[in-house]
This record gives C-alpha cells, structure tokens and sequence, in this order.
C-alpha cells in the first residue's frame, strides 16, 4: 500500500509539471514574432478581450471551399447555414479585415449570378451552403421573402469593397456589372422605386396572384428592412437612402471605368434622389426626421416599435450632410442605445466614433461583445465589431483609385493608446498605432508602395515626420478638425507623426 501512495504522489507530480510547462508554453504565444495574424492591443483591456472574441467568433463562421456554394461566410441567423444580401453587405468590410476575400467576391456573385427577370429582378435573398436558395426565404419564383433596398446595398458595398481592396472584379466582372446595370435599372423601374413614383406604387406589386394561397404573400418585395412596426409599410427611409448610395457607387464605378457619360446620368439620378429624400422624410414641422410610412397615411419618426430603429441607415448610406441633423440623431441613439436589437446595434459605434463619443462607442462594444448579451452570437454582430474598431476607433480607410489608405485617431484620452496589426488593405498588409491623438506611426508590414495619409486631430501649421517638421494641411471638418499630410511607405517601412519632434 505504501510503494502505491508513493508512486501515486509521483506520478501526481509529474502531472504539475507537465502542466505548468503547458501553461508556460500558452502565456508565450501572445509575445511571438509577428505572424501575419490580425491583431489589436491597446490601454483599454476590456476593448482588446471584445476585438478578441469577435475576431475569433467571427473566423468561427467562416467555410472554405468545401461547399457546393464555394467560399462563404454565415451571415443570417445563427446556425441557418446561410447568407443573406443585407447582412452579407453589412459583414463584407469586416470579413474583409479578418482576411476573407474570397469568401467576400464568391457571395457578391452567388448574388449577381441569380438576379433574373423571372423574379423581376430579385436575386435570392438568402443563400446556403448547398449553394441553393434558403428553403425558409423562398418556396418558387414567384413565391419568396424580399426586402427590396437588398440589391442597393449590395451595389453600394461591392464599390466600398474595391475601395478597400484594388479588386477589379468588383468594377470589371460581367456577373456583376449586369447585376448593377438591371438593379438600377430594370429593377428601379419593375417595382416603381424611382423618386417620382415611390409614393404612388402598389405595396402588393408582384405579389403572387393568390396571395392567401402563397408562404409569403406581398412579402415578396418589402419596401424597406423594417420587417415589424404597427401595421402595413408602405415606405421606409432606408429604402430611399440604400437608392441614394447606389446610384453614387456605380456613378463613381463607371467614372473609374472611364465612362463619363453614364457616370454623369447615374450621378444625377443620385442627386434626385437626394432631393427626395430630404424633402419627403424631414417634417418641417416636428424638425425631424420620418422613417416609416404605413398604409393608413402616418409615419413612424425614431422608434419604430419598442426595440428597433432605422435612422442610422442615413449614416451607413451617407446620405445626410446637415450637421445639427446628425448631431441631432446621434444622440437620439445614444439615448436609445439599449433598447435596440442587435442587429440594429451593430451599426452603431462607428457613427459615435466619428462624432466625438469615442469612450461611449468603446462601451458599445464591449457591450455587444459580453456574455451578458443573449444575442451576441448573432454573426453581424462579430464581424462588424471588427469593422468598427478598425475603421471607427484607429480611422483606418482605403482608397483604391489613389493606392492609400488613411489613419486618424479617435481615441477618447490623451494617455490612450491603440495599436492594430497586419490589416489587409488593397494589396498590402498595414498596422497603425495611435498614442492619444497627437502620434501616430504606420507600417507597411507587406506589398508594394503605398501612400498613407496620416491625419491628426486638430488644427496644426505644421507637423513632424520621422522628428522633422513639415508642412501640412489643415480641414476644419465638423466634428472634427484634423491636419494631414501625405507619405509613400515602401515595403516593411515605418514612419511616426506627430505633432512634437519626439517621435
């Protein structure tokens, strides 16, 4: 009995070593040579464990191509094993981030491939792995769930998506500039979306022809992505907005395909629509905005329902440009914030990023991110996390038509800091560290020359480069003035600015 203590004791022993040598072995990994991975640290803890989990919970739903459909990401409802337009278009930046491009031009053209006159001119609203439209969506043709700003959205962020990478497919493929081309054309016209028609057409257009008889009714084709309120939409602001936005893309898209002609048609239809949209959605009277119109006449204005909203889409499409408009709604949100589902949250923090509430968009995150939230697992929510700390808090932006990428920090501190590492950005790998708002150094950690326009916050003559003093420009942007300056990074080159010769 005593040789069995004995030999038990050891064996007992050589277990605590074994494992503290493992634990030993984890704490390492985080203080490894840089290996390409996407990584974030800064002085906020909580913000770096958020950034953790949503990359990890994000790569999660990320399938390689193993599946009928090819490269896919999910982006519906969890564990529906399938992707659908409107998440897909709000996911794209952040997947994109997380290094999953392919997956991105493989879903963009599951998309244009299956837009069909058939459906007049709807692709599938959602698709799954078997590269099949979603059962849960879609019974036939002409009998499926659509919510009609989907292909706006979805031309919008293919034009944001060859910003942010230099991929010509999204400008030059066939696929999809057919897609673009019937979307604001054909599909403009066959669900009378157009500015000068919109408040006249019939809510149940295309509807099955006996709708009583059908899974979906005049779901098919829902003019808005509010599926709730009190009563029947007619209208959403959304719907304007997401109209808006794509005409403005693919103006700019055939402007970088050197049609100028059509640029201009596309770029005045944007104009149009902009005039409808702040003419019919603002109420002179209340001073503020409209979101939803419902058949009996009356409009919903912020809330619409208890918990959702759909304000923030004149931000996500960048159609409003009235300073007190935004600043008005920005704190309507902040006010509203915890009442909203996530889906709706997860637009969020990077419109509190840009309007001078950087300690508020950090606790949304973090918010968004915690266990405590029964609805983090929903997919939009980790990827665009993702897209929000990088292009929110460290400013981080491409422009593919000028090879840069731009940096300005939005940290909310001066002892703050934040550092982001091997961001994919057009063909390159980039990573930024902000130290308050007064430095900030840039690495082109991989890939050819690229410009970095560094932006520092506030109103400087002159800034340092390296520790020399060199001219700069200043823009007294509203809320936020910021000086600039221009430098090409060559391969594995770094530089700091500042706004002090200690660098």
């Amino acid at each position: 009995m005593e040789i069995t203590k004995t030999s038990t004791y050891y064996l007992l022993l050589l277990l605590v070593v074994m494992l503290g040598s493992c634990k030993k072995e984890t704490e390492k990994k985080p203080t490894q040579i840089n290996t390409g991975e996407l990584l974030f640290n800064s002085s906020n803890k909580e913000l770096d464990k958020a950034f953790s989990w949503a990359k990890n919970k994000a790569l999660s739903y990320a399938h390689d191509n193993d599946d009928p459909v090819g490269y896919w990401y999910e982006a519906a409802l969890p564990d529906r094993e399938a992707f659908c337009m409107r998440d897909v278009s709000h996911q794209a930046i952040g997947a994109e981030i997380l290094g999953l491009g392919k997956h991105n031009l493989n879903m963009f053209l599951k998309f244009a491939q299956n837009i069909s006159e058939e459906k007049d001119y709807c692709s599938y609203w959602e698709i799954n792995r078997y590269d099949k439209p979603a059962p849960v969506d879609y019974e036939n043709d002409k009998d499926f769930w659509y919510n009609l700003p989907a292909n706006f959205d979805v031309t919008y962020n293919a034009y944001r998506l060859y910003k942010w990478t230099g991929n010509k497919e999204y400008l030059d493929n066939p696929d999809l500039i057919n897609f673009y081309e019937l979307s604001l054309n054909e599909y403009v016209d066959r669900w009378e979306l157009g500015w000068d028609k919109i408040l006249n057409r019939s809510r149940s257009l295309h509807a099955p022809e006996n709708p009583e008889k059908s899974r979906f009714g005049n779901k098919r084709g829902i003019p808005t992505y509010n599926e709730g309120g009190r009563g029947e939409t007619l209208l959403g602001i959304d719907m304007s907005a997401s109209i808006v936005a794509a005409y403005k893309s693919y103006s700019e898209m055939l402007k970088l395909r050197n049609d100028l002609p059509q640029s201009e048609k596309y770029a005045e239809k944007a104009r149009q629509e902009q005039e409808f949209l702040d003419r019919y959605w603002w109420d002179t009277e209340r001073k503020e905005y409209r979101s939803i119109l419902y058949g009996d006449g009356n409009f919903d204005y912020f809330m619409v329902g208890e918990d959702q909203a759909f304000l923030h889409y004149l931000f996500y499409f960048d159609a409003i440009q009235d300073d007190s408009k935004i600043l008005d709604l920005v704190g309507k949100y902040e006010t509203h914030f915890g009442k909203l589902i996530v889906e709706l949250k997860s637009y969020l923090p990077i419109i509190f990023y840009e309007n001078n509430k950087a300690a508020l968009a950090n606790k949304m995150i973090i918010n968004l991110c915690s266990p405590l939230n029964p609805r983090r697992a929903y997919p939009e929510n980790s990827y665009t996390v993702i897209e929000h700390i990088t292009r929110g808090l460290m400013g981080i932006d491409a422009d593919a038509a000028t090879n840069g990428f731009i940096s300005l920090s939005r940290l909310d501190k001066k002892n703050d800091w934040a550092e982001i590492m091997n961001v994919p950005i057009l063909s390159n790998k980039i990573s930024v560290k902000h130290c308050g708002k007064t430095k900030t150094t840039a690495h082109n950690v991989n890939g050819g020359n690229i410009k970095w326009i560094a932006k520092i916050p506030g109103v400087h003559e002159f800034l340092f480069v390296n520790g020399e003093k060199t001219n700069c420009t200043t823009v007294k942007n509203i809320p936020q003035p910021y000086s600039y300056l221009t430098i090409d990074l060559k391969k594995d080159e770094t530089a700091t600015v500042s706004t002090t010769p200690e660098s």
